[in-house]
C-alpha cells in the first residue's frame, strides 16, 4: 500500500505499471486491477479554467490519505493499492489523483468501490 505526493506531473498508467513491478511477489495473487484517475478540465462551470495551484500542509496530507488508504482496506479484501495526489500547480490535462487498488478476483464487489468510496 503506498501513498505519496507529487510536486510534478506523472503518467497514472506508468506510475501503476512501476508499482505493480516493485511488487512482484504480488503479481501472480492479482486477480483484478481497478483504477481512477482525476485530471485537471480545462472549464469549470462554464468558466474557462487555465491551471490551478493545489496547497498541501506536508505531514498532515499525507496523514489523512494513508488513515483513507488503511481504512478503505480494512473495509475490502485489497491485496494492494496506490494513491498519487498531486500539489502546487497544475495543467489542464494534467492528473490530479491515481487511487489504484488489486484485488485477488475481478468479481470481488470491492474492486471498482475502493477507487470511488469516500469516508
Amino acid at each position: 500500500m503506498a501513498v505519496r505526493l507529487l510536486h510534478g506531473a506523472f503518467d497514472p498508467w506508468e506510475a501503476m505499471r512501476r508499482h505493480e513491478e516493485r511488487q512482484a511477489g504480488l503479481a501472480a495473487k492479482y486477480g483484478a486491477t481497478a483504477s481512477f484517475v482525476g485530471t485537471l478540465r480545462d472549464f469549470n462551470e462554464g468558466a474557462s479554467v487555465s491551471g490551478m495551484f493545489l496547497e498541501h500542509y506536508p505531514g498532515m496530507t499525507e496523514k489523512q490519505l494513508e488513515r483513507i488508504v488503511a481504512e478503505a482496506a480494512q473495509r475490502w479484501p485489497l491485496l494492494d493499492s496506490l494513491v498519487l495526489h498531486r500539489v502546487g500547480q497544475i495543467e489542464p490535462g494534467a492528473a490530479i489523483v491515481l487511487v489504484a487498488v488489486w484485488t485477488s478476483h475481478r468479481a470481488t464487489p470491492s474492486t471498482p468501490a475502493a477507487t470511488s468510496w469516500k469516508p
